[in-house]
């Protein structure tokens, strides 16, 4: 099954193509009628023109002239374009062309009854068995006792209307592609400016803020959808600043009762008259005012970085004994807890980056095994490397 793309530009050029494709046959449909009415009138109206020289003819040289003009038509124009019948006043036939060419004829008596009372033209469209194409013919008076019945194809008629029909196929299949193509490309800038906020709207999802959709004037549409979109960055970016500015702000008001905190826990704990209970309780108070004071470190080293104020000196680090310490400084918190602690450790791993924030990381991360292993429990730490990668 063929399945189509399901994008805007694609609707788009196909509603395009469609358009074009039905504007095209409505065009063609008008004109092959309105040909073919004007080339029916205009047959008919030589016919009625042919039945005048008739008459003038009749009026002239008798009914021998009339006859001779029949044979040099017939001659001129082949018995296969034309026929030719006289008939009387009682509806017999007094002359006919060569009829071979031309199969039955029908039996119009009835007709040539009805010109000879009321002495108006009568035309007739049929098709003969055996031939092609279709025949007009009319009846008509060339003297008060004579009728002439005469009728010719539409060979020519038919023709003309063939070759306009190949005509539109042929434009037909020009103008498809062509219409597409220009479809396409129209379509294309169109959605110029959608494209442009979707590719945006991919950056900041990566975290890139700053970013704003720059497109040409594209219509009112895409301008205004241009306009809301870097108007809500706007507002985003705004909002997502005051939340830092907060953010630091209470991050630098937590340092001072943290810090008291941790000096009254200090002196209960140094204090020799401080029950065992509450010794404990101030070790642990301690230990979790260090954790918050992290904490808070951490979130103004995001704010430095973020503001451009943290400078970060790298070098080459190895790694291998970065964790190798960790493991050693950690060993002894695991012990205490009843946790298992053991390393394979790849040697001589570097990296490029920063000490401290190395040191951190790897701090956060066996500080947190260890806190959330049970006892009796076991904490792994693998350490491998390539060319390309170092996995920790």
């Amino acid at each position: 099954m063929i399945r189509f793309p399901n994008t805007l530009a694609f609707r788009l050029t196909f509603w395009y193509t469609l358009i074009v494709i039905i504007l095209i046959t409505v065009a063609f449909s008008a004109s092959y009628f309105l040909l073919k009415k004007t080339l029916d009138q205009s047959m008919e109206q030589n016919l009625i023109e042919d039945i005048g020289e008739f008459q003038l003819l009749y009026q002239k040289k008798g009914l021998d002239g009339v006859k001779r003009e029949i044979n040099r038509d017939m001659k001129s124009d082949g018995e296969e374009e034309l026929f030719f019948q006289l008939f009387d006043k009682d509806g017999m036939r007094i002359y006919s062309s060569d009829l071979s060419s031309w199969g039955f004829l029908p039996d119009n008596q009835e007709l040539i009854k009805q010109v000879f009372s009321t002495e108006e033209l009568i035309f007739q469209s049929m098709r003969i068995p055996g031939e092609e194409y279709e025949v007009k013919a009319v009846y008509g008076l060339i003297a008060p006792d004579t009728l002439i019945y005469f009728g010719e194809s539409t060979e020519e008629t038919e023709n003309i209307i063939t070759l306009l029909s190949n005509v539109f196929i042929v434009i037909l299949i020009i103008v498809i592609p062509l219409a597409s193509v220009l479809g396409w490309v129209m379509a294309g800038r169109a959605v110029k400016g959608i494209k442009e906020v979707s590719r945006i709207a991919s950056e900041i999802e990566k975290g890139k803020l700053e970013q704003r959709v720059l497109v040409p004037a594209q219509g009112d549409e895409i301008t205004q959808l241009v306009d809301t979109f870097n108007a809500m960055l706007d507002r985003i970016w705004v909002l997502i600043s005051e939340m830092k500015e907060m953010t630091d702000s209470i991050a630098h008001d937590l340092r001072s009762p943290l810090a008291r905190i941790r000096v009254i826990s200090e002196s209960v704990l140094s204090n020799e008259n401080t029950p065992p209970t509450f010794r404990s309780a101030a070790s642990d108070t301690i230990e979790e005012c260090d954790r918050l004071s992290q904490m808070i470190n951490s979130i103004l080293d995001v704010a430095e970085a973020e503001a451009g104020a943290l400078q970060v000196t790298k070098q080459k680090v190895n790694i291998s004994q970065l964790v190798q310490d960790a493991c050693e400084l950690f060993e002894e918190v695991a012990e205490q807890k009843g946790i298992k602690l053991t390393c394979r450790l790849q040697k001589d791993c570097y990296i490029y980056g920063n000490i401290q924030e190395l040191q951190r990381m790897l701090a956060n991360l066996l500080d947190n095994a260890i806190k959330y292993t049970l006892a009796n429990g076991q904490v792994s730490v693998a350490l491998t490397c390539n060319r390309q990668n170092i996995e920790i």
